[in-house]
């Protein structure tokens, strides 16, 4: 029987205690560059021939040196649950996420999203593989592999206590930078943000544990330089040209809700997040500020309205099948997407939607210049001047006088597109000019009365005001 069995497969037969024979099917690879388990038991040949098929192909290689990784893993969270002592990096994270992230029931669209996009971000971080420096010899050739071999684990199986110095998170760095066959490359400004998110998990571990109190988070010491002039922030705003054509692409979409959600970023600075689900009783005090109760910042913001964003909120009304108040009926994904095809369809790829935000910053700023920041902050709602001027000022933001930098105010640098796109009077406003030709009317052929006099001046004065 064992002279039939295929080369590389042999039968394995011994005696249990209880007098009962077991019978194994034995796979022993010593191939030069095997990487795998060198002896395997097996109960089946079918499933002994199977490996040692999937052995001799590349991608079979790969495959079964991620079960021998994930195996590994397994067996050392077994040993771990065992003496109920677990200091993974991944079983942290997931304390993160339970205490941190999930906490608090996700009763807003917003929250929702955040969540996912936060597992999402810690999920990935778990799953990358990068060097492991700390398996002793005799370990690698436990798992079958020369002393010598640089082995690979994912992130979530190195221990906080001593396996993630700041010399791992370059090399977590350089992986994701360089990307694999499992993971593609990323830009700089994505590692940046799971650098963030690993930190933030080493910042809360004597919260789960007081004996990492000591722990230093590598974070703080990973080399710089791997990032330095690499992650760049986009500061693309529209000049008055692209803002014509994007003005008329959005006008002649078929849901006026696409639009409207556009203008008010243009004419507030606001969010795509905190556009879409904006309800008619977030605008306060007669239209002078909308109330903003949640914000990327966890914290509630007051938005200011000048005379342009007044008069545009004065005329919205709520979509027609719109529920508990709100304007619009677009989800946060779904707005995304029809806004990226639109732009895309209009070749306008380069405009993404957080550019509005910016052009509208970017305009007051070109009024109000840098002695003006803490007012600008102020009206737009931000929780930090510092950070605002860091991102937003620039070299170009010297407040000037012309006709022009003033319209940027009420909305837009262009005169001819604050006149054609964005000025919409209110009817009560028309109602007053007609009224004050009137009385000017009756002035000039001396039949007005005292009353009306005295309501002509008022007039005057409110509309010069």
């Amino acid at each position: 029987m064992a002279s039939k069995l295929p080369r590389g497969v042999r039968l394995a037969t011994w005696k249990n205690k209880d007098g009962t024979n077991t019978t194994k099917y034995r796979v022993e690879i010593k191939r030069k560059g095997w990487k795998g388990d060198t002896n395997k038991l097996f109960d089946s040949l079918q499933e002994a021939v199977s490996y040692l098929a999937l052995s001799k192909l590349k991608k079979g290689q790969e495959l079964l040196y991620s079960i021998s990784e994930e195996e590994r893993i397994k067996r050392n969270s077994e040993i771990q649950n065992e003496t109920n002592q677990d200091y993974s990096f991944g079983f942290f994270a997931q304390k993160y996420l339970e205490d941190y992230v999930f906490n608090q029931p996700a009763d807003t669209e917003l929250k929702k999203r955040n969540q996912a996009m936060k597992k999402a971000f810690i999920t990935k971080i778990c799953n990358i593989s990068i060097p492991n420096r700390y398996l002793t010899g005799d370990q690698k050739e436990e798992m079958g592999l020369p002393r010598e071999e640089l082995v690979y684990s994912f992130f979530k199986g190195l221990d906080v206590r001593n396996q993630i110095k700041p010399i791992d998170i370059d090399n977590y760095i350089k992986a994701r930078l360089r990307g694999d066959k499992v993971n593609r490359a990323v830009k700089p400004v994505s590692v940046v943000r799971e650098i963030t998110y690993i930190s933030n998990v080493f910042n809360k571990l004597r919260r789960f544990d007081e004996s990492l109190e000591d722990i230093r988070n590598p974070t703080r010491d990973y080399d710089k330089s791997l990032l330095e002039n690499v992650v760049n922030v986009r500061k693309r705003v529209l000049s008055d040209q692209e803002e014509e054509k994007f003005l008329e692409v959005i006008n002649g979409y078929s849901n006026k809700q696409l639009a409207d959600i556009c203008k008010i970023s243009l004419l507030t600075s606001m969010r795509r997040s905190e556009i879409v689900f904006l309800r008619k009783d977030q605008i306060r005090d007669d239209f002078k500020f909308i109330h903003l109760p949640i914000t990327k910042s966890k914290k509630s913001r007051d938005v200011y309205l000048d005379e342009t964003a007044r008069a545009f909120f004065r005329q919205l009304q709520p979509a027609e099948k719109s529920k508990n108040g709100r304007f619009f009926t677009y989800s946060i994904m779904g707005f995304g997407k029809v806004f990226a095809e639109l732009m895309e369809k209009n070749g306008l790829k380069d405009i993404h939607f957080h550019d509005l935000r910016r052009t509208k910053i970017s305009r007051m700023l070109s009024i109000g210049g840098d002695k003006n920041t803490i007012l600008i902050a102020k009206l737009l709602g931000f929780q930090s001047v510092r950070k605002f001027e860091e991102i937003h000022l620039t070299e170009k933001h010297k407040g000037i006088d012309t006709q022009e930098a003033m319209l940027s105010t009420f909305g837009h640098g262009n005169i001819d597109t604050n006149y054609k796109h964005y000025f919409n009077p209110v009817l009560s406003e028309v109602n007053k000019i007609e009224r004050m030709k009137y009385l000017k009317s009756k002035k000039q052929n001396e039949d007005l009365t005292p009353e009306e006099s005295t309501e002509l001046l008022s007039l005057l004065i409110e509309l010069t005001n």
